[in-house]
């Protein structure tokens, strides 16, 4: 179903940027069916100007945290021997041991990183790297 949606989306984009105007595909030709025009387009064969076009109509989704967000993010302490749920004696992403006193950030599902590490990744993913759960910031304090 969301493929069917996502065809459907490209196949319009394609035809609002212009991307159609070589005679062989057009929306109208197929009855209107964007099913069928997908299929006869193929990336690989678009021209640097129309991947272009279709980027600018498509437009960028960010899929990360805003600043906002990751400022919110809280901070613990790390402590050497301690059992804090959830919490590891490295950094998962750079793989660097931490150090009596380290600031952590710490994510709701209870998984903490340095943060510029986790910073660098939620910026691009709103997951946790461990264990996928979504970060969220609006239920914590």
């Amino acid at each position: 179903m969301v493929i069917a949606l996502l065809r459907e989306v490209a196949a319009t984009l394609f035809a609002l940027t212009g991307i159609n105007d070589r005679g062989s595909f057009t929306l109208e030709d197929h009855g209107g069916n964007s099913q069928d025009t997908w299929e006869e387009v193929d990336p690989d064969e678009l021209s640097y100007e129309e991947l272009l076009a279709l980027g600018e109509v498509v437009g960028t989704e960010s899929r990360g945290l805003s600043a906002d967000s990751l400022a919110s993010l809280p901070s613990i302490t790390y402590k050497a021997g301690s059992s804090q749920i959830g919490s590891n004696e490295s950094c998962v992403i750079c793989r660097v041991d931490y150090e009596d006193g380290d600031s952590l950030t710490a994510l709701s599902c209870k998984h903490s990183y340095h943060p510029e590490c986790i910073n660098n990744w939620l910026k691009i993913n709103k997951v946790c790297p461990v264990c996928s759960a979504e970060v969220s910031t609006s239920n914590q304090s």
